[in-house]
């Protein structure tokens, strides 16, 4: 095994998965960044069976990061993938034809929970098993009980990782579905909790997740085992949100703003993830379950996202635009920002109230609209306003643009008078 690596920010006390604070995303952080609904420090899941059934230690990320990227074959090009997703570089790939690398930073993602899962579904050399175990401190039978079950959650990445940008709740094909949970209950216990929780954590709704689970959780045929599972589960994803969200937030706070190049690619809280908050929260009150576990997650998530909203769009004012005309890629990636940051404001404006997030989006679309940005062209600056703004009526910008725009040519046309035929009745009468 190499020599160690610099984690992400995990949902530890050591390190976290919320993106570093000087927003490089690393291939380490997209690989484990979806596990963050499993990830507990290590002296918790050492102090508590139950946390050892449903949780990852911390101490465990590390070894396991540098064993899975050990001798990548596709590094180099998740690192230029990586690079391409500010948008200043044009895609190695055509995007119209071939949609899946549309969105780098996805498609990076992919190819190293690709890579994760054909890696655990090995065998794990004693040597490297050994060396992981003085790394993390963990025994090796330990190890070889959770290792597995990642391997199966990497195995179904497509399907229990969502897009980060998803706002929408999604609808999984059932058969697609109950295949997949078939899949996570063949893998064990431990790997059904795992697989619970991230898909508590997505945005794939509990009033679709729990109904399919305990049907699929019966016909296994394991007791109540699965069954059990499903309400600890939904207990447990509360809890660990709340400390996702608190923790985003304490990282957010010993963030400055100061003056970039381009914008993050992967915010602390990204959309999904506070639409996922959302629907908890509002799964809880409808149901009358877990309403006190629901409420502190909801402040915490709103703490959390006033804070990063407000150092984003604080950032934003800062960036150091180019001055010529920008590519397409480029303008695309912007586009997407801007869309992100609309959907952050509506959804914690959601959560608390819109006048927090109001003020934020009208500064930047004051600020889109100065001349001194030479790159962006009328049309675009007025796209850009539209997408920022909170109204539901045109902006003045694009309603003095159409005033300038010239009468259509069949404006100064006089209108021909319509002509109808009115029959007779009398001869039909009189037959």
């Amino acid at each position: 095994m190499r020599d160690k690596i610099d984690l992400p920010v995990v949902m530890s006390s050591k390190a976290g998965m919320t993106p570093p604070s000087d927003a490089v995303v690393t291939p380490v952080f997209l690989l484990l960044h979806p596990l963050w609904p499993l990830v507990v420090p290590v002296t918790t899941w050492r102090a508590s069976v139950a946390e050892s059934e449903k949780g990852v230690p911390d101490s465990l990320l590390e070894p396991l990061a540098i064993w899975v990227l050990d001798c990548f074959p596709q590094a180099s090009l998740v690192e230029r993938l990586i690079q391409a997703a500010d948008g200043q570089h044009l895609p190695e790939r055509d995007a119209v034809h071939e949609p899946e690398w549309a969105d780098p930073i996805r498609r990076a993602s992919e190819l190293l929970w690709a890579r994760a899962a054909d890696v655990l579904s090995r065998p794990v050399p004693e040597q490297v098993l050994n060396e992981i175990a003085v790394s993390s401190g963990l025994r090796t039978n330990e190890i070889e009980e959770i290792l597995p079950a990642l391997g199966v959650i990497f195995a179904k990445a497509e399907f229990l990782f969502p897009h980060r940008r998803e706002a929408a709740p999604v609808s999984p094909d059932r058969d697609e579905f109950e295949e997949t949970l078939r899949g996570l209950a063949m893998g064990g216990s431990r790997s059904w909790m795992y697989g619970l929780l991230v898909l508590l954590a997505s945005r794939i709704t509990c009033d679709i997740v729990l109904p399919i689970a305990r049907s699929v959780a019966r016909e296994c045929g394991m007791g109540r085992t699965l069954l059990d599972a499903c309400d600890t589960a939904l207990v447990s994803i509360f809890g660990r949100f709340e400390g996702f969200c608190t923790q985003a937030q304490a990282a957010i706070e010993r963030v400055k703003p100061a003056e970039r190049e381009m914008r993050r690619c992967v915010p602390w809280l990204d959309v999904a993830e506070l639409a996922s908050v959302l629907s908890l929260v509002k799964f809880a009150n409808r149901c009358s379950l877990h309403v006190l576990p629901a409420a502190r997650l909801k402040a915490a998530a709103i703490q959390a996202a006033r804070a990063q909203f407000a150092l984003l769009v604080s950032e934003d004012l800062l960036i150091r635009w180019p001055v010529s005309v920008w590519p397409d890629s480029l303008l695309i990636a912007f586009e997407a920002g801007n869309r992100r940051l609309r959907h952050l404001a509506t959804l914690g404006s959601t959560l608390s109230r819109s006048a927090e997030y109001r003020p934020g989006l009208e500064r930047l679309a004051r600020h889109y609209t100065d001349a001194s940005l030479i790159g962006l062209s009328f049309v675009e600056r007025i796209r850009t306003v539209e997408i920022l703004s909170m109204s539901t009526t045109p902006s003045g910008l694009l309603t003095e643009y159409l005033a300038l725009l010239p009468p259509s040519l069949n404006a100064g046309r006089k209108k021909k008078p319509e002509v109808r035929i009115y029959r007779d009745p009398r001869p039909l009468l009189a037959l």
